[in-house]
């Protein structure tokens, strides 16, 4: 009813306006406040709602299809060479195109005999200033310590090399606490892979010039992935260093904790099948370089 009066609310010349409310709207209540006091919805709306939110992972996943494919062409050399030892997702919706290049890589170095990449979630930071900044990447330093010693351990990878995916850059800044703790551990950011980057070509090279690192990307628009904590499964606080798992005790959500996990179990079954196709068509495309 509050959705519907919210709507209402506008005039019919400006209905367009109201679309960012109604989204707003959406996610907040449904999606990336779980916790919030608004009642689960009765069984056959949970069930309905599901099925939208499946039909919503299907839309959304196969958006990525073709900027993955453009992403992987720029690295190809990485995909031959076997040299990334980490791959560091940011979290929340990054979570969607780290998995799906966590697969590519992992086939594809499974295939020439290298080791597969350790794979770490690192949640955004984005709006940190300051202290809060600081803070942040003193945690992520601390983190990386106990990530370079387990890889020694459990891999003997030196964690000398990295690969950073994002689903959307535009001013950069979330990622900024990651790039500097990186480049402190003294690893080397060989590229940065973000579904989309909103940004002309004089801040993509300032962008590249503060990481020292290549940006590659494939659409110059939103994703639908974008701020989808539904389908990536998590839920993030710019002050934490993990984001939180969007099913858990306690908190059912909309769609009910059932309906919670099945669109999760959705999203993960189309990036895979996503990330097996976009390797076979690579793999297509450099015959000499994969026999």
């Amino acid at each position: 009813m509050h959705l519907q009066k919210t709507v209402r609310g506008f005039p019919r010349e400006n209905s367009e306006s109201a679309l960012p409310v109604c989204r707003y709207f959406f996610y907040t209540v449904c999606m990336i406040n779980p916790e919030s006091n608004v009642p689960a919805l009765p069984e056959s709306e949970q069930d309905k709602m599901t099925r939208e939110m499946e039909r919503k992972a299907e839309f959304a996943l196969g958006q990525l299809s073709i900027p993955v494919g453009k992403i992987m062409e720029k690295l190809t050399s990485l995909l031959e060479s076997g040299e990334i030892e980490l791959i560091v997702g940011d979290d929340a919706s990054g979570r969607i195109p780290t998995a799906i290049f966590r697969e590519i890589f992992r086939m594809a170095y499974k295939e020439k005999g290298f080791a597969a990449p350790k794979i770490i979630y690192i949640a955004g930071s984005k709006f940190l200033e300051g202290e809060e900044k600081k803070e942040k990447k003193e945690k992520i330093i601390k983190y990386l310590e106990r990530v370079k010693k387990e890889m020694k351990k459990t891999s003997d990878l030196p964690m000398e090399r990295a690969l950073v995916v994002t689903d959307l850059v535009v001013t950069g800044v979330s990622l900024d606490p990651v790039m500097e703790a990186l480049h402190e551990m003294g690893v080397q950011i060989k590229a940065v892979a973000s579904i989309s980057v909103k940004s002309n070509e004089e801040e993509i090279r300032e962008l590249e010039e503060r990481w020292s690192a290549p940006l590659f990307f494939g659409l110059d628009h939103s994703p639908a992935v974008y701020a989808s904590d539904a389908l990536s499964g998590v839920i993030k606080k710019p002050n934490d260093l993990f984001a939180a798992p969007f099913v858990r005790p306690g908190v059912v959500g909309r769609f009910g904790e059932t309906g919670n996990q099945k669109i999760i179990n959705k999203t993960r079954e189309l990036g895979n099948a996503l990330a097996e196709e976009a390797y076979q068509n690579w793999k297509e495309a450099h015959p000499k370089k994969n026999v």
